[in-house]
């Protein structure tokens, strides 16, 4: 019988090493895409009047009459964000770094998610729903609404 040797030492080693580094790759690239994230983030909100918004001085546009267009941009964004993610899972997922690629792929899937979410946001706030029918004049709680367009006393008086 043979016995098989351990592997040498060296190689031992190398295995702990990359497995490190691969993990601080994956938390370093998380980092830089929360700080780009942050800064695309706040750029949006400055460029649509979110923060600071124009007020009603002299150089002010109108308001709009009705409800505001769609504005796809801060999807948009997201979904690019989040293809540049998903890309770089793919590369470090087929080069050898499991955890900074699998970083990358929960990173990818969260802001597909929020791309989803903020797309559905906007257009609901461009669409609002109709609003509910108005209740009708009922005095006399007869269960029949008056009509006539005359005073409660005729309402009551007429039955319907």
């Amino acid at each position: 019988m043979t016995r098989s040797l351990p592997p040498p030492d060296g190689r031992r080693r190398a295995a702990a090493v990359n497995g490190c580094l691969d993990a601080l790759l994956g938390l370093l690239l998380l980092l830089l895409e929360g700080v780009i994230g942050a800064a695309v983030a706040l750029q949006l909100a400055l460029s649509h009047g979110g923060l600071g918004a124009p007020g009603p001085e002299k150089g002010a546009p109108p308001e709009p009459v009705g409800p505001p267009p769609t504005d796809w941009g801060p999807a948009l964004a997201l979904g690019g964000f989040a293809a540049v993610a998903l890309l770089f899972a793919l590369v470090l997922m087929r080069g050898g770094r499991p955890w900074a690629g699998g970083g990358q792929l929960v990173a990818g899937v969260v802001l597909c998610v929020a791309a989803v979410l903020t797309g559905v946001g906007e257009h609901g706030r461009a669409h609002p729903p109709a609003p509910a029918p108005s209740h009708t004049e009922d005095p006399g709680h007869s269960g029949h609404p008056c009509r006539s367009g005359g005073d409660d006393r005729e309402c009551l008086d007429s039955g319907g």
